[in-house]
């Protein structure tokens, strides 16, 4: 993958898009590694990885049961 707002275009830590997996909890990093979108093992610069992340994260942190 390339980084958009780097000046080599390298996907690394200097990208604003990069997520590392230890930046995540394990159960996503589970979640999104299963349906293709991170590699376990190796970070990525993707918004629809941090777009992901994000929803996760307010799922999470949503009480849907109205009270």
């Amino acid at each position: 993958m390339t980084c958009p707002f780097s000046k080599d275009k390298k996907c690394d830590e200097t990208c604003p898009l990069y997520i590392a997996p230890t930046d995540l909890n394990e159960f996503v990093v589970a979640r999104l590694s299963s349906i293709g979108v991170l590699a376990r093992d190796k970070g990525s610069c993707s918004l629809r990885v941090l777009a992901l992340s994000q929803s996760r994260h307010i799922f999470e942190k949503t009480n849907t049961r109205g009270g």
